[in-house]
């Protein structure tokens, strides 16, 4: 005998009537409108003579304007079009041109125009409402990527949806990017890319339309992947950009550092549900700074770190009643709830970059971390610290007794580096004689940090994560993974 779920039942249901609708909304977007014919009226005939004193015109009320005009200074020209004409030259530098915009209406100078007023000629659309413009996105099947170039570094990503189990045992429905490699786990996978390389996603989205935004790279519109100012993507695309490659000493130049990439359809439902993904800018390496084995540096002329220890923090919450909706819930103007978020469940996503397990419904969850210690054989440890929810987070970082320690140094904030920009050229703040080292570090809903971790010893210590409510400040929740220091 089978058991059904009613709550399952109702939400398959829900979901099933969700995407039709949608499809629906396509189907209707695709769907091109007619557009007017234009005929243009006959060019006027003019008859001169001898200046007159006062200027005659005659037009003939029929399809088929004729007009005369004795030529003056201040002639006046009348026109009757077609039933879909409006277009006549004007016959002298000074003539005023009045069109009648009916079949039968008598000539006159004072006629107006009964028809409602066309578009706009730039083509615009004018929303009556946020839903509105929410609503009526451009969904393309296969758009193209203009001005495609060869590229260095290439992903081909999918989209997916499946029940996921955390390390709390809660279970929760959960849509992400997927590559052949990575399969479907939670976060979407590592992507990485080099400063001055030619950069390409191709993707091909599945359960609705989806797009890929590159969070804080600001590509062109069309490859920045907002569907407000380009596309949503109902088929496939290979996005293209190219990071900027930096410069020693100089603050306005380079892209590397750490990034995330999201959905930008239904963005907060859409994120929430999984649909992002780490995504890391290595620099290009300048002579003048070379790089022990090994090692990488985190900017052009930044600190170089342990490639093998390199770490990934992303703080991650559960609102469980968004995990029970459908792909376009709250964009056609009900109330579903998308500016409630209250999580219940609260997570520390990621680990070691170079060693990260991908599988089939494998959520990635930092259990531990290791840090090397100052001096020894190898460089230290470069931590990535990003906020993948939409609470306020506070880190802190102590011994086993609870006593903080200032064992982290700020080297950049959403991949831009700290500098002292008081000289030219502006040498990381480290260089220039003062690292901005701390033991806390509170950050807000996609902000993302580089951490130099510099523990005094070997031993044992504590990194401890809490989400704060955003009005109250009160801690929600804390979650605590051990720094083993070799």
């Amino acid at each position: 005998m089978s058991i059904i779920n009613p709550s399952t039942s109702r939400r398959d249901t829900e979901r099933a009537r969700r995407e039709a609708l949608e499809r629906e909304r396509r189907e209707a977007r695709r769907t091109p409108t007619p557009k007017p014919t234009t005929t243009k009226a006959p060019t006027p005939t003019r008859t001169s003579t001898t200046k007159a004193p006062t200027p005659t015109t005659t037009a003939a009320p029929s399809e088929t304007a004729t007009e005369t005009a004795a030529p003056s200074e201040t002639a006046t020209t009348t026109a009757t079009p077609s039933e879909t004409a409006s277009e006549t030259a004007a016959p002298s530098e000074t003539a005023t041109e009045t069109a009648t915009p009916s079949e039968t209406a008598t000539p006159s100078e004072t006629a107006t125009p009964t028809t409602p007023a066309p578009p706009p000629a730039h083509g615009g659309h004018t929303f009556e409402s946020q839903v509105d413009f929410s609503s009526e996105q451009v969904d393309e099947d296969n758009p193209v990527t203009e001005f495609l170039q060869t590229a260095q570094t290439s992903y081909e990503i999918g989209v997916f949806g499946r029940e996921m189990r955390f390390d709390d045992g809660a279970e929760f429905e959960m849509w992400s990017f997927e590559t052949e490699e990575s399969e479907r786990g939670f976060p979407g996978p590592n992507l990485r890319v080099k400063e001055g390389d030619i950069f390409h996603a191709t993707v091909e989205p599945s359960m609705g339309p989806h797009t890929m935004h590159w969070h804080g790279m600001e590509p062109d519109p069309r490859n920045d992947g907002v569907g407000h100012t380009s596309f949503e993507i109902g088929g496939t695309y290979t996005y293209q950009w190219q990071p900027e490659p930096g410069r020693p000493g100089d603050p306005n130049y380079g892209a590397a550092g750490t990034y995330f990439y999201h959905c930008h359809v239904n963005t907060v439902l859409h994120a929430q549900m999984g649909m992002l993904g780490p995504l890391i800018v290595d620099p290009r390496v300048d002579p003048a700074y070379p790089v022990t084995p090994g090692a990488r540096r985190a900017f052009v002329d930044g600190p170089e770190y342990d490639i093998e220890t390199e770490a990934l923090l992303m703080t991650y919450s559960v609102d469980p009643r968004w995990h029970e909706m459908g792909h376009a819930e709250g964009l056609s103007g009900e109330d579903v709830g998308l500016n409630r978020f209250e999580p219940k469940h609260f997570y520390m996503i990621g680990g070691e970059l170079a060693s990260r397990r991908y599988g089939d419904e494998v959520v990635w969850g930092m259990t531990s971390l290791r840090a090397n210690v100052k001096g020894g054989a190898k460089k230290p440890t470069l931590l990535r610290v990003l906020n993948g929810n939409y609470m306020p987070t506070y880190i802190d970082f102590t011994d086993t007794a609870g006593n903080s320690l200032r064992m982290a140094q700020v080297i950049s904030h959403d991949g831009r580096p700290y500098r002292d920009t008081s000289v030219t050229p502006s040498p990381p703040c480290a260089a220039a004689g003062y690292p901005l080292t701390t033991d806390c570090l509170s950050f807000g809903a996609a902000e993302r940090y580089d951490l130099i971790l510099d523990p005094p010893g070997p031993g044992t210590y504590l990194l401890k994560a809490q989400w704060r409510d955003w009005i109250t400040s009160e801690v929600l929740a804390e979650r605590i993974v051990p720094i083993i220091a070799e």
